[in-house]
């Protein structure tokens, strides 16, 4: 006899699949392509009764490896079946992240798209999905958005979201598609041999082949948003400053989750790396012509399998190459404030506790001590001093640093708890992500149209195996953005979360269509970012305003801490032993209160002493 636990598995197991799977029923309206061909979509429902057409694994370009895609593409024979997903570019299996993070990464893909969860993979892999809304565009054709993945440049796929949600509510097109990845995205030689960056011109090759046509699919060409989250973002922002790579082949940015100043590494960086993959694939190192040649003859899948840890992503490529344009000419942060890069609307955001999962991992119900705040503080001062000055020689000045920001962030007479925590990964999100965003903001919103938002929704659906001292942890906002709510898998949704599906999916969607994410459909105030208090949405259960100038701990990160890392890096007597002379110190304090006076006018310059 089923127990009574199996027999609720069955139950749901059977309940998801007659009414959730995206079946494949009828094939949609055949489309022609001008110098393509036909292709054959196919209807994805969802209870029987919503619709959407889609048009799955279309070849946008073809790229060998280590060289820049073509988008010159032979016109394939007879009629292509565009049924059904291709496989995702090559790349090593996710890492095992801390279950709460995993169940919500499942939950976004849907798990339906996973063909019983075995993914495939191809080097042959530069494909796009294209859904549309069922029924007749609007006289100028759909609104479309270009979604970029997430996966930090080594990892990730088109079928890690599932779009259908905001497809058939909001009536907008949605295009994923997939990029090259890790090396083969990535691999860059400092002597030109090889550019780098090929991940980002893939990127730039579907916004070309969407450029030119989405219309056919019922798409306006003039109404592109390009929208990316974690490494996503990062791209979306890169593309802004790219030349001609991607002028004019969008029209908005949404960037999620990502720092859009984010310092890019320079190709000598990788000479380490390179050399460590040379050893393990036995190809000689020098010259470089021959250790390309030799690479390209290796099976993709053994290279995979076999890479050495690597931070792959994108570099600085100007003068690698003679036969194509740098994809990035300088580091993003002088790229923009130059003014040289292309001016569109935008929204920027994140979650309150971007990393929390990530930085705590298992330790997440784990209360912190003071002790290990101050090291946390002190391993951030040390690499800080080494990124600045790209020696070692300094660190012995680092309490400098670490003090000071154990001042803005130590609460020791707080009984709250878990407070330790909450600091912690406070300092975490304000250095490595609110602070870039603010000054982002402080750039762009000179020249463009820009709204802001910090994520505060705490879904008691998603958070309900978490401690209460958590916020909101990347990739959790992804839910709403989605309308996975609205999705009838086994996760019982609470009707707030529909709600706020249903407000942030209009709010983008609107943003998409008019470049004004309010102009319809919602009850929300949301103005745009102006000098000088820098108002931004707090999308929680009330919609508040917030002000980016009343946080004061950013402007310490902002304005007080380069300062603060500067005197420990040039102001002090590196000789004098393991610790920096009293004089020093003593001025280092002086320095940074008189300093923290113009920002903290309330605090008495001799509480710290």
């Amino acid at each position: 006899m089923w127990s009574k636990n199996l027999f609720i598995s069955v139950y749901f197991y059977v309940i998801y699949n007659l009414f959730y799977t995206c079946v494949i029923s009828i094939d949609a309206p055949y489309i022609h392509i001008p110098g393509n061909g036909i292709i054959s979509g196919t209807y994805l429902k969802m209870y029987r009764t919503q619709n959407i057409k889609a048009y799955l694994g279309i070849r946008y370009a073809h790229a060998a490896r280590f060289s820049p895609p073509d988008i010159e593409l032979p016109p394939w024979k007879g009629v292509f079946n565009a049924t059904s997903f291709a496989p995702s570019c090559w790349q090593q299996a996710r890492a095992s992240a801390n279950a709460q993070l995993e169940k919500v990464l499942d939950v976004i893909s849907g798990e339906m798209l996973n063909e019983g969860g075995t993914r495939k993979y191809d080097e042959n892999c530069l494909n796009l999905n294209v859904f549309v809304p069922d029924g007749l565009p609007e006289v100028d054709g759909y609104a479309v958005i270009v979604w970029i993945h997430s996966g930090n440049f080594t990892m990730g796929s088109p079928i890690d979201i599932e779009p259908f949600q905001l497809v058939f509510k909001q009536k907008v097109i949605v295009v994923t598609f997939s990029y090259r990845l890790n090396i083969f995205g990535f691999f860059s030689t400092d002597d030109g041999e090889a550019q780098g960056n090929f991940g980002l011109m893939d990127q730039s090759a579907a916004l070309y082949w969407v450029k030119k046509n989405i219309n056919y699919f019922g798409g306006d060409e003039n109404r592109i948003t390009l929208m990316g989250h974690d490494a996503g973002a990062i791209s979306a922002a890169l593309h802004m400053t790219s030349g001609e790579w991607s002028k004019g082949a969008f029209h908005k940015a949404i960037i999620m989750s990502g720092n859009p100043l984010v310092s890019v590494r320079s190709p000598h960086e990788f000479n380490n790396d390179l050399d460590k993959i040379s050893n393990i694939f036995g190809c000689a190192r020098r010259p470089t012509s021959l250790f390309i040649q030799c690479l390209k003859r290796i099976d993709a899948k053994i290279i995979t399998e076999n890479l050495p840890s690597v931070e792959w992503g994108p570099i600085v490529d100007y003068g690698l190459s003679n036969t194509s344009y740098p994809f990035i000419e300088n580091q993003p942060e002088n790229l923009f404030k130059s003014g040289t890069y292309h001016k569109v609307p935008l929204i920027v955001g994140i979650t309150d506790m971007e990393e929390v999962l990530e930085v705590f991992k298992e330790y997440i119900t784990t209360e912190l001590t003071t002790d290990d705040l101050k090291n946390f503080f002190s391993d951030i001062a040390v690499n800080d001093i080494y990124k600045a000055t790209g020696s070692n020689e300094w660190c012995t000045n680092f309490p400098i640093i670490s003090d000071a920001i154990n001042f803005m962030y130590s609460d020791e007479n707080s009984e709250e708890e878990m407070k330790i925590n909450t600091n912690l990964i406070n300092a975490h999100t304000d250095k490595l992500y609110l602070t870039p965003l603010e000054t982002f903001i402080d750039i762009v919103s000179k020249h463009q149209t820009i709204y802001s938002y910090i994520f505060k929704f705490r879904s008691k659906t998603l958070s309900s195996d978490l401690p209460n001292w958590i916020g909101v942890p990347k990739y959790f906002d992804q839910i709403f953005v989605w309308g996975i709510p609205y999705v009838g898998n086994v996760v019982e949704w609470k009707s707030t979360d529909k709600k706020m599906a249903d407000i942030v999916m209009t709010l983008w969607a609107n943003f998409a269509k008019t470049s004004n994410p309010t102009k319809s459909n919602v009850y929300v105030k949301w103005n745009t970012m102006e000098p000088p208090k820098y108002s931004y949405l707090i999308i929680d259960e009330s919609f508040n305003t917030g002000y980016l100038s009343d946080n004061r701990r950013v402007q310490f990160w902002k304005n007080l801490y380069p300062k603060i890392v500067n005197f420990a890096t040039e102001c002090c007597n590196s000789t004098n032993g393991g610790t920096t002379n009293l004089i020093s110190y003593i001025m280092y304090l002086v320095i940074c209160l008189c300093i923290c006076l113009d920002i903290y006018v309330q605090i008495p310059i001799l509480t710290y002493f």
